[in-house]
């Protein structure tokens, strides 16, 4: 009926909410390991068989951001793909071959895991909790 489908609804209720809200919030609340990367142009990774492929930048630099095995990785760009590579894969430049490739080898010590505390530093307050949580998810 009409005077049904245009009649008031009843406002959400608080508790729901609260959850729905809480529920979004936790999803995003585990940090990413970051880290950072010297850019080569000219020069691509060589290994007989490809590790992972990734469809862009972003995901590629995510994904070896956090293998730990991940040395880097590099754009092929006759098929506009991404690909990540292992340690002991080598870094070349082959005249002809790698002069639009696109390389990012990651610098291993700069990569962080905000969920790790680095360096054991110690707080001021060591009887109190580290951080107060407001979400316990």
């Amino acid at each position: 009926s009409r005077a049904a489908r245009y009649a008031p609804r009843r406002p959400l209720q608080p508790l729901p909410l609260l959850a729905l809200l809480l529920g979004l919030a936790c999803r995003g609340v585990e940090a990413a390991v970051t880290c950072k990367y010297k850019k080569y142009t000219g020069k691509a990774f060589t290994t007989p068989v490809n590790w992972i492929r990734a469809e862009d930048q972003a995901s590629a630099q995510k994904m070896c951001d956090e293998k730990e095995e991940c040395i880097g990785y590099h754009l092929y760009p006759i098929v506009n793909r991404w690909y990540l590579f292992r340690h002991g894969t080598e870094l070349v430049a082959e005249p002809g071959v790698t002069e639009d490739f696109l390389a990012w080898k990651k610098r291993m010590l700069t990569c962080e895991d905000p969920d790790k505390k680095g360096d054991g530093e110690e707080d001021e307050d060591e009887g109190e909790e580290e951080e107060e949580r407001i979400f316990d998810c």
